[in-house]
């Protein structure tokens, strides 16, 4: 599930310290986006190892944060990347796109009921 979400994860990096988890959250929502433009715009440029670069970053830090299913969708234009063939990264970056939309709204939710 694309919006699969680990709070112990989150907990873990931030100590439990709802401020800064709110930071941490808050960053990553600001930061994300310009990532996913980075693929898109790689992907029309038919840039395989810039589209690979910038998925590695999207997945690294949805990770870190506990977005398992949306690191996983990022690992899947990673590998594309790496392996050169893009025939299916515009299918899987829409998919990443509706993903972060649902990402993003469930961790504003978070971000709102932690205030």
């Amino acid at each position: 599930m694309s919006t699969e979400f680990d709070h112990e994860q989150l907990e873990a990096i931030t100590g439990g310290d709802r401020e800064f988890e709110r930071e941490v959250l808050e960053e990553y929502l600001a930061t994300a986006p310009q990532d996913l433009l980075k693929v898109h715009a790689a992907i029309t440029a038919g840039d395989a190892a810039a589209v690979g670069a910038a998925a590695h970053a999207l997945k690294g830090a949805s990770a870190t944060i506990g977005a398992k299913g949306f690191a996983a969708i990022a690992l899947e234009l990673e590998h594309a990347g790496k392996k050169g063939d893009l025939g299916a990264a515009p299918a899987v970056a829409a998919r990443m796109d509706d993903a972060f939309a649902a990402l993003s709204a469930m961790l504003r939710g978070h971000i709102a009921r932690a205030a």
